[in-house]
């Protein structure tokens, strides 16, 4: 879900449930891959916003 904030601003929301025993597995390794994917999704809508091609 996003909402639209002043300054052309946007506020993404996310919601994971963690269920099941793929997610329960993933969540207890180090680095956790789940958050380190769920970074890497938003510093991508970071870069295709600001126009900067990746890397």
């Amino acid at each position: 879900m996003a909402a639209e904030l002043p300054r052309g601003r946007v506020r993404i929301l996310t919601q994971e449930t963690r269920i099941g025993r793929p997610a329960a597995e993933l969540a207890r390794q180090a680095p956790n891959p789940m958050l380190n994917g769920h970074q890497a999704w938003l510093d991508g809508l970071v870069r295709a916003a600001s126009g900067k091609a990746r890397a």
